[in-house]
């Protein structure tokens, strides 16, 4: 005879579903949760997200996105809740039980569809790990389906799930409220400090090399780098996230400045020996395909001395123009765009005209593009 029950049937299969199913639930969940407050509080300089495999199947989009929360609560905290008292229904075994968390599944499914959807037409691009989690909780429903006889929840237990979710709501949005107020802090002495500073304008050359290209775009971003700087590396790593924060409105152009005599006659001498190899090779990939190998190069930086970049032309089959004369005369004028501004080391970048040396950390970078935003809008 068929079994209609999930917490009260026998089988050890059926068990070690659940339990797994709910494991995973609650795993993907911790990881968003945890991502998403990376992204929104950040305490550093973070590295990219290992949920970020492409434009389309992109982590920071939806972690951006307005539907990422409710009055800053992450929803991946549901998906922690809802996973956890998945699993705790073997304790109670209960009919009651089993009955609202099959209505819990239900409507959490629910909403993983509508979040998928907006995902794929809204934001027109996937989290990878949300998916992951849509694919489990729909398991999970289909194994309820299955082995639950009703869906009709118990009002007791639903109030009970309920309470729980309202609490650890409001814990969590204390924590988020508190991180806030620091952010706003930090960010007006921030503020204060970069519209107090000169407007030096823009190189009298464009780069043909950008990272996020918008026309018209109220924050205009112009980088002076070096594939070998530890610290461009560290810009590159929080520009990431924040690009895809405010995309559509940012225009960001990259200038090589590599540290490398060979290449740069600002420098006395090397600073970095395979910087100015890099700029070659980067500037003979096809210009449309720059964001790309901008953030390849940069995760293999440390593997220069090994052969990376030798191993990255041969590949690439760019040997020829690597070596050609006219691909140095194209980055020495692009090193040259940088003369007007005083450049004294890598990163320095400008917003707006405005020069910055060093890395800020993304939130702070992101308060200063908010502000630009808020007043281009007057």
């Amino acid at each position: 005879m068929k079994e209609k029950s999930v917490y009260q049937g026998t089988s050890l299969n059926n068990t070690i579903m659940v339990l797994a199913l709910g494991s995973l639930m609650i795993i993907f969940s911790i990881y968003l949760t945890s991502h998403y407050f990376d992204l929104r509080f950040p305490t550093g300089l973070e590295n990219m997200s290992v949920c970020n495999f492409s434009q389309f199947f992109n982590c920071d989009k939806t972690a951006y996105s307005p539907m990422s929360n409710i009055a800053g609560v992450p929803i991946s905290i549901f998906g922690i809740i809802i996973g956890a008292l998945t699993m705790i229904g073997f304790i109670f075994k209960s009919e009651n039980y089993e009955k609202t968390i099959y209505f819990t599944l239900a409507i959490n499914f629910v909403g993983c569809v509508f979040l998928f959807l907006y995902s794929l037409f809204i934001l027109k691009g996937l989290c990878p790990f949300c998916t992951f989690y849509y694919i489990v909780s729909g398991l999970a429903l289909y194994l309820f389906f299955k082995k639950s006889g009703d869906i009709k929840p118990s009002i007791k237990y639903l109030s009970i799930f309920v309470v729980i979710t309202a609490s650890i709501c409001g814990v969590v949005k204390i924590n988020v409220d508190s991180k806030i107020n620091a952010q706003r802090d930090v960010a007006a002495s921030l503020l204060k400090q970069y519209f107090s500073l000169p407007v030096l304008g823009s190189p009298s050359v464009s780069s043909p090399f950008k990272l996020a290209t918008v026309e018209n775009a109220p924050i205009k971003v112009v980088i002076f780098s070096d594939f070998e700087c530890p610290a461009c590396k560290a810009l590159a790593q929080v520009l990431h996230p924040t690009i895809a924060k405010f995309e559509g409105k940012i225009d960001i152009q990259y200038f090589f400045y590599p540290l490398d005599n060979s290449c740069n006659p600002s420098m006395e001498r090397p600073l970095h020996h395979y910087a100015c190899k890099a700029a070659y090779a980067a500037s003979c990939m096809p210009e449309k395909d720059f964001a790309k190998i901008h953030n390849d190069l940069f995760f293999n930086q440390d593997k220069f001395e090994d052969g990376f970049l030798d191993y990255f032309i041969k590949t690439n089959g760019i040997e020829k123009c690597v070596s050609d004369p006219k691909t140095k005369e194209k980055v020495v004028a692009l090193i040259k765009a940088a003369d007007p501004f005083n450049i004294r080391s890598t990163p320095t970048f400008l917003i707006n005209g405005v020069k910055i040396e060093g890395v800020l950390p993304s939130d702070q970078m992101s308060s200063i593009f908010e502000e630009i935003i808020r007043r281009s809008r007057k």
